[in-house]
């Protein structure tokens, strides 16, 4: 299952998937697939002459559909394409397989189905666990004194230079994004003259500048702490010499 548009990571919950012919690769395919946002207790549906039948089902067994359940013939993958753009659908390419017979293009579409089912529960529980931590970090930051807050500030600004710079070929852009969001949520609990921003995007420069710039701005932050004015002025005067420089 190959994701031509949208994310592996972070799937949608609903897709087009589009198939190719293994005798006529120039034929394309496609069924739309769902994954269900909302838990469903199947046994509610059952009819009672046909619950001792479905005994043993559960809320997994209907987590997510596809339909049609065999991929339907389409104009051209273009076509395909252009529909998962309008709607906003994460479009997969589901390979191929012998779409003139039932049983195996059924069980191609019940395969890939269940597949991006269990991506998108993945996915969500991931994004839970996600929130769960960052209400826990704010409720840590809430209940820093202001030195702890500057010393995490510290750490964290070393962690997003150290990603910047590319150390040993390391650059890693998905670091980049969560460390600049937990200094982000950091910057909540502080006050706005620090001016957090602007030390985030002098620390993001993979120049030897931003390394300047980033310690300037973090002794910034400690001066105005320290409330120690003349110091405080002798270093914006540094910042903006360099930043002229650098322009």
């Amino acid at each position: 299952m190959y994701f031509e548009k949208g994310e592996e990571t972070s799937p949608k919950g609903h897709a087009l998937v589009y198939f190719r012919d293994r005798n006529d690769t120039d034929s394309i395919f496609a069924t739309y697939i769902i994954a269900l946002p909302i838990s469903v207790d199947v046994s509610k549906y059952i009819p009672p002459m046909f619950a001792s039948q479905m005994q043993g089902m559960t809320t997994q067994d209907l987590n997510g559909f596809a339909f049609p359940p065999m991929p339907e013939k389409m104009d051209n993958i273009e076509s395909v394409r252009n529909l998962a753009e309008i709607r906003g659908d994460d479009l997969i390419d589901g390979g191929t397989g012998n779409l003139t017979d039932p049983m195996e293009s059924m069980n191609m579409v019940n395969e890939l189905q269940q597949e991006y089912t269990k991506l998108w529960e993945n996915s969500l529980a991931n994004q839970n666990d996600e929130q769960v931590l960052d209400s826990v970090k704010d409720v840590i930051y809430e209940f820093m004194g202001e030195p702890d807050k500057l010393s995490e500030l510290s750490k964290l600004v070393g962690k997003l230079r150290f990603a910047s710079e590319g150390h040993e070929g390391f650059y890693n852009r998905s670091l980049i994004e969560e460390v600049e969001s937990e200094i982000l949520s950091l910057a909540r609990y502080l006050p706005v003259n620090y001016n957090i921003k602007s030390l985030i995007q002098c620390t993001k420069l993979e120049s030897d500048s931003g390394s300047v710039l980033a310690q300037l701005y973090l002794e910034r932050c400690y001066k105005l702490y320290e409330e120690d004015y003349i110091e405080l002025q002798s270093i914006e005067d540094k910042i903006k010499s360099f930043e002229s420089d650098q322009q």
